[in-house]
Parts: structure tokens; sequence; C-alpha cells
């Protein structure tokens, strides 16, 4: 697990919310303090979709940042920043697997319950940390390193 500092929060936020810089990305969960606060459970409720809806949208178990983020958008935009948010992005499950072939990975996709991006914000600093959730105990930490190594990649424009 890493941690990094975001150093130019403006640009950041403006590939997080209306770029695609999380496309890749399901939102886990969240919170968001503002006037009010709000908390975000990303789990895509099936009963919501008819079976049309259902066919098109219900291959994830969470809802797909590219859908999700103009109304987060919608939600923070103003003159005044949000006093603190918390977003838990999941790497979708096929780059998941892409991820592993990417780098000669041992581990199956079948042993990863989910690499994630966990963003904070608390009016001062923008961190940004990697995880990794693992079905299984093991001592072999390959799956750890290279998502390091994959966060830094995708984070180091803003560094």
């Amino acid at each position: 697990m890493i941690a990094v500092e975001i150093e130019n929060i403006k640009r950041f936020m403006a590939g997080f919310l209306a770029g695609d810089l999380f496309d890749d990305f399901l939102m886990n969960e969240g919170k968001l303090s503002m006037d009010i606060a709000y908390e975000f459970n990303g789990k895509v409720l099936k009963e919501f979709y008819d079976t049309e809806e259902w066919e098109e949208y219900g291959i994830y178990p969470y809802i797909p940042w590219e859908r999700e983020k103009a109304r987060m958008f919608g939600l923070i935009k103003g003159k005044k920043t949000p006093l603190s948010f918390q977003f838990v992005m999941m790497l979708k499950p096929e780059k998941v697997e892409r991820f592993l072939e990417k780098y000669n990975l041992a581990a199956g996709q079948d042993e990863i319950a989910g690499l994630f991006i966990n963003l904070l914000y608390d009016r001062k600093s923008l961190k940004c940390t990697s995880g990794v959730s693992r079905r299984s105990f093991t001592m072999d930490r390959g799956v750890e390193e290279y998502w390091d190594v994959e966060v830094k990649e995708r984070l180091k424009e803003f560094m």
C-alpha cells in the first residue's frame, strides 16, 4: 500500500469528475461533506432496473464511475469546495485480469477480491492510497507491489 499526495488538486478533480481518469473503475463507496453529509453505497440495486436495462447495466456489482461521475460533479461543483470527501474506487474486473497478465502474476483473478484506489480530501490536501483485497491469505506480495507501481504511474502527473 502506498499513499500519494496530489499536488495539483484542481487538475486531478477535472480528470476525476469530468475526464476519463477513473472510467475503468467502479465506485465501491463514497462520502461527501458539504452543507450536508452524503454517504454513497456503490452497490447496484437490480430492482431499480427493468429487464432490458439490467442486461445492459447489470454486469458489475458496483456502479461504473463513468455513469456516476456526472451526478457527483453536480453535487460538488459550485463556488465552495467540499469540506471533505472520500471515495473508494475499485478497478473493473476485466481490468484486473489485464493487470495480472501485464505483470505475469501467478495470482488468478478469482484470488483477487479487488484492486482499489482510495481518495481522501480534507480541504487542505488530497491523498490517494492503493489497496488490494484478496479472497485468501498469501505470503506473495507481488500483486500489491505491482498495483502500487500502477497507481503511481496513473497519478504521476498530479504528484
